[in-house]
């Protein structure tokens, strides 16, 4: 199931670029706005140009209120608002080791390249500054366990994280350069079928167990309009040793898994 979910990637990830932007151009189509310069005012934004009203001319109703803003902040996003983020891309998993199966074990495991996405509501306090609560999905199939057999290994966290994100962006924002650190919990699930090793019980099925988690990520978003950034990524998460209890009190578990992921990375801000 990883395995494929790895090979639909670049699918996912052209499928995802090509609605961003048209979602972007489509956002942008008609959403310019006047803004007083001065006497007068002139028109910005929109993705089309309209001469600009002459100095002394009633400016058209969609001007900002005079109360509001007045110039070309008026959709600059760097002020307090509600974000929306979504990451996905390969992950590579470190190798580990068994804990248990069934007595204390110590058997080399290692896995193949999994898969990594996530999604995450925020609230960005002002330019640099944000929190998020995330969740997602990392996994992989075992490719191999020392001294054991299988028809089928497969491992993968759901996690349930708080986040804070550090962003340095540009005057205009068209460049974002972010790092970020999160820490919260997970369920680890492990999936087999037809697990075991000479002189020791067979294993199947699926278990699940809660773990603690945590990771650092870090990347650079480029400006698509005025709510929108495409970027790329990199994020190491990790958790602490899981083990499950298979049926007749088995007890089955690995050392921590870290793994590392490079993501294609969307951003909304509201």
């Amino acid at each position: 199931m990883t395995r494929s979910l790895l090979f639909g990637t670049p699918a996912l990830f052209v499928f995802f670029t090509v609605t961003a932007t048209v979602a972007a151009q489509a956002f942008d189509a008609d959403r310019g706005y006047y803004a007083q310069n001065g006497g007068g005012y002139y028109y910005s934004g929109g993705g089309y140009s309209t001469p600009p009203p002459q100095p002394g001319d009633y400016p058209p109703p969609n001007t900002p209120p005079p109360d509001g803003p007045t110039s070309a902040e008026y959709f600059v996003m760097g002020g307090p608002g509600p974000y929306f983020r979504a990451d996905i891309g390969p992950s590579f998993f470190g190798r580990t080791h068994l804990t248990h199966f069934g007595v204390p074990a110590n058997d080399k495991t290692v896995f193949e390249t999994g898969l990594a996405l996530d999604a995450a509501a925020g609230y960005a306090f002002n330019r640099n500054i944000s929190a998020d609560l995330e969740t997602g999905f990392i996994g992989a199939d075992v490719h191999h366990i020392n001294f054991f057999t299988f028809d089928r290994a497969r491992y993968f966290d759901v996690p349930f994280l708080a986040n804070v994100m550090v962003s340095f962006p540009s005057d205009n924002e068209r460049i974002i350069p972010y790092f970020g650190a999160g820490g919260g919990g997970a369920v680890a699930v492990f999936d087999c079928r037809n697990l075991t090793t000479p002189a020791n019980p067979t294993i199947s099925g699926s278990e699940t167990t809660a773990v603690l988690a945590g990771q650092i990520f870090a990347g650079v978003r480029v400006k698509l309009n005025h709510h929108m950034w495409i970027g790329g990524g990199y994020k190491y998460f990790t958790t602490s040793d899981p083990t499950w209890d298979y049926p007749g009190s088995f007890k089955f578990g690995f050392k921590h898994v870290d793994t590392h992921s490079l993501q294609f990375t969307f951003f909304w801000k509201f």
